[in-house]
């Protein structure tokens, strides 16, 4: 955060010198990101607040444990149809992703072509009328949820305060792509501005992403890594827009990218609550 800085305690006695050298130690060992779930079952609202990306390259190296709330969500899919081959879900995927729907094949045991995803249940039914009265098109929800979790994490209080923030952050990329499709499939916004909206997003998680990297040496924990993927995965998306591309392709391109942001964040939603 701004304003952090190193701490180098003062060597005083030699009972306090391997006091501090066991704390540094500790700190040493959650270098790779250690994460584990609170036994039992606890559930907590957590108001949404904003919290700051610390930017400094330098940071508070105080081992430090903290209890923590995850922010959860429940989204709607408009599945379009579930298989037991990817190759059929595949097909069927490609031939929607021509008509402007996402066309992404998501894995639970079933492949699943799913369209699009909206955050609650009414927008989707909304869409899935529509599909089926102006285009006959049969689909149905899919519900996906990543559950609030109750964890406690251990490492440098540098470490747990971009941790924190990159949760935060990768929920509110999802949303941000999300809000742009739908923008877009409702003419609220053109292309212009949908990119500029994107452009955004993508400095928010990169410097994420780079922080993250620097704060937390390899071999990371996978929920770092889980965190990193989504950042730099959207970044690459980002990257390869094509120029002049329509609203149209432009809106199908988010559909599927918000759903593999979706995928990579309940990985490690679905990692954790299983620790």
């Amino acid at each position: 955060m701004q304003g952090e800085k190193r701490i180098y305690p003062r060597e005083r006695s030699g009972g306090k010198w391997l006091s501090y050298l066991l704390l540094f130690l500790s700190a040493v060992v959650v270098l790779s990101g250690l994460v584990w779930r609170e036994g039992g079952d606890l559930s907590i609202e957590v108001e949404p607040s904003p919290t700051p990306i610390p930017t400094d390259a330098y940071f508070d190296e105080t081992p430090q444990q903290r209890e923590v709330t995850l922010p959860g969500s429940t989204w709607f899919a408009l599945q379009l149809g579930a298989f037991e081959s990817e190759k059929a879900a595949s097909e069927l995927a490609q031939q929607f992703m021509r008509r402007g729907a996402a066309g992404y094949v998501w894995r639970d045991g079933r492949y699943r072509t799913l369209a699009a995803v909206y955050p609650s249940r009414e927008d989707a039914q909304n869409v899935r009328r529509q599909l089926d009265m102006d285009h006959e098109v049969d689909s149905y929800l899919y519900q996906i949820d990543l559950p609030a979790l109750h964890v406690r994490l251990s490492g440098m209080k540098g470490q747990l305060d971009i941790l924190e923030a990159a949760f935060i952050h990768a929920n509110d990329l999802i949303a941000g792509l999300q809000g742009v499709s739908l923008a877009l499939d409702r003419q609220e916004c053109g292309e212009e501005e949908a990119r500029e909206t994107l452009s955004g997003l993508k400095n928010q998680v990169e410097a994420v992403s780079l922080r993250l990297k620097q704060r937390f040496v390899q071999p990371r924990h996978a929920t770092v890594e889980g965190l990193i993927d989504c950042f730099d995965g959207y970044a690459a998306f980002f990257q390869g827009l094509e120029p002049g591309e329509s609203s149209v392709a432009l809106g199908a391109r988010l559909k599927y990218e918000t759903l593999a942001c979706l995928n990579e964040l309940k990985s490690v939603y679905d990692a954790l609550g299983n620790t």
